[in-house]
């Protein structure tokens, strides 16, 4: 139905060290949420909601982060290339375009 473009994630955190905390709830199951649905197909927008829940020493409690974002994912070899990458395909384009012009005009 969604062709794997659905990602959801649930998990919790937990502390290996240091002293028992009382002031965290034993009823919260899920943890953290993360959900992620790919927009495009080759998966270079995409869509993420969360749900994060954090314990707060100085407040001493619980703090509920929730929000929705939106990300570009670009894969490159070299810093530089995430620049360049957009001047490179408008270039290419205009190269593009010009032998599709020539094309047509040897045809006629």
């Amino acid at each position: 139905m969604l062709n794997d473009r659905l990602t959801i994630t649930v998990g919790s955190d937990f502390a290996l060290e240091g002293g028992k905390r009382d002031n965290r709830s034993g009823s919260n199951i899920a943890g953290n949420v993360n959900i992620e649905y790919l927009l495009s197909r080759d998966g270079r927008y995409r869509l993420r909601a969360y749900r994060r829940n954090q314990s707060d020493v100085i407040l001493e409690g619980q703090i509920i982060e929730t929000g929705l974002g939106f990300a570009l994912v670009v894969d490159y070899n070299e810093f530089k290339e995430i620049f360049n990458s957009l001047k490179k395909r408008q270039r290419r384009e205009e190269r593009q375009a010009r032998r599709e012009e020539r094309d047509n005009d040897d045809d006629k």
